[in-house]
């Protein structure tokens, strides 16, 4: 056990100077409603948008103007951008003006993703499926579809950030699955917050409780669910993959856990009043 903790403690020293890192170099997509790229938030931010666009039974993803009725996807970049001020964003909109979309839409968009190779693919969004419930027939197919998108990712070099539930009675897809870092939601004071909580659900906890965010009309509000934490692990992922390029998932997320290891030690010694170590 003491050794364990050496070697963690020992990880995360040699990684703190990752955590001041601006992202810069590093390439975040984000799949969700849009980013209106006008609010104060983004000034001078580089932020490029498409769409995903159905012309018949099929989905391509095309070039736009920033946009975001529903304010879900701005807020997410919002959080993305005070973290990781440098990285391109890449706002990927599959969602509609409530927040919806179509799983066709969904595997467009993460297909896209992978096949431009970014960094990192937030995903605040998934199927949500009742815990004691069989899959429905009509999910079978969408489910196994994400789960070789994901298997892709891993082989691409492409790290895949997901929401887990909100709720304990739902099982969330894609967050479930161990192929990329499934992310649940704490209380936090500090945005660079990061818990180890490997569950059936995720990997870790972030801040995604009372989340000051940018809001539709250029103004803030406070946001709370898993949506709202997984941008913050997805920022920590795009500081190791700017300073490390193509960082295998598995050392992702040893290096995940050996910072979140590093803040619970500091958090810790702040509690006790002893001055936490540089």
């Amino acid at each position: 056990m003491a050794h364990a903790a050496s070697t963690h403690a020992a990880s995360a020293q040699a990684l703190e100077p990752v955590r001041v890192m601006s992202g810069a170099g590093a390439t975040v997509a984000l799949i969700d409603s849009g980013v209106d790229a006008s609010h104060p938030w983004f000034g001078g931010a580089p932020l490029r948008h498409v769409r995903v666009e159905k012309s018949g039974d099929q989905h391509r993803v095309i070039p736009c103007e920033g946009s975001d009725a529903s304010g879900h996807g701005t807020a997410c970049a919002g959080i993305l951008r005070r973290m990781v001020p440098a990285a391109t964003l890449v706002d990927v909109r599959a969602l509609d003006a409530d927040g919806k979309g179509s799983k066709s839409s969904l595997l467009a968009s993460l297909r896209y993703c992978i096949e431009q190779r970014f960094d990192v693919v937030n995903l605040s969004l998934g199927i949500d499926v009742p815990r004691k419930a069989n899959l429905e027939l009509k999910d079978h197919l969408p489910i196994l579809t994400l789960y070789e998108l994901a298997d892709r990712a891993v082989s691409a070099g492409v790290v895949l950030v997901a929401a887990g539930p909100n709720v304990p009675h739902f099982r969330t897809y894609p967050g479930k699955f161990k192929a990329l870092v499934g992310v649940g939601r704490g209380a936090f004071d500090d945005w660079e917050g990061l818990v180890s909580s490997r569950t059936e659900d995720h990997e870790l906890c972030a801040p995604g409780t009372d989340i000051l965010a940018p809001a539709v009309g250029l103004g803030e509000r406070r946001w709370t669910g898993t949506s709202f934490a997984t941008p913050f692990v997805s920022a920590h992922v795009a500081r190791l993959v700017a300073a490390r390029p193509r960082l295998p998932l598995d050392e992702v997320k040893t290096a995940l856990h050996a910072l979140a290891a590093s803040w619970q030690e500091r958090s810790a010694m702040t509690r006790r009043g002893e001055e936490p170590l540089a």
